[in-house]
């Protein structure tokens, strides 16, 4: 493998790094939203503007000069950023593991007013967090 391949897999991973934190904090504050107000107008403008900040991201990081066939592969060629993305994977599916037996031992405490829309977008910002913070956290020089 060239060392620029190796340069272009690791500037790939750092943005993968930065969209995975930010689009689990986007998620993360939006679901505490959702908890706190009930009000379904301004969530419709919340969640749009969460895709909207989907979209951009996603143009940002095709236009970052990364081939496209990058965002649909499934391993990366380098052995060592390939083990890093095997953990943070393992560790995120962990993560989920935890707050499924969290919800299971606690669904009584929860109130019968949060959606199941609601706990879904959190458990995507979890598990985006973990995978984000895993990376981040492996990849440290």
């Amino acid at each position: 493998m060239k060392q620029q391949d190796i340069k272009t897999e690791e500037q790939f991973m750092r943005q993968n790094i930065r969209f995975c934190i930010s689009a689990g904090v986007v998620c993360l504050l939006l679901s505490v939203y959702s908890l706190t107000n009930h009000n379904i107008e301004k969530m419709i403008v919340v969640g749009m503007s969460v895709l909207f900040y989907m979209v951009v991201t996603a143009i940002f990081m095709i236009k970052a000069s990364f081939p496209l066939k990058m965002y649909f592969k499934y391993a990366y060629k380098d052995e060592f950023l390939n083990t890093i993305d095997i953990n943070a994977y393992k560790h995120t599916s962990c993560a989920f593991g935890v707050c499924l037996i969290g919800v299971l031992y606690n669904n009584n405490s929860i109130p019968s007013e949060v959606s199941h829309a609601t706990m879904a977008i959190l458990y995507l910002s979890i598990m985006l967090l973990v995978y984000g913070a895993s990376l981040l956290w492996q990849s440290r020089d």
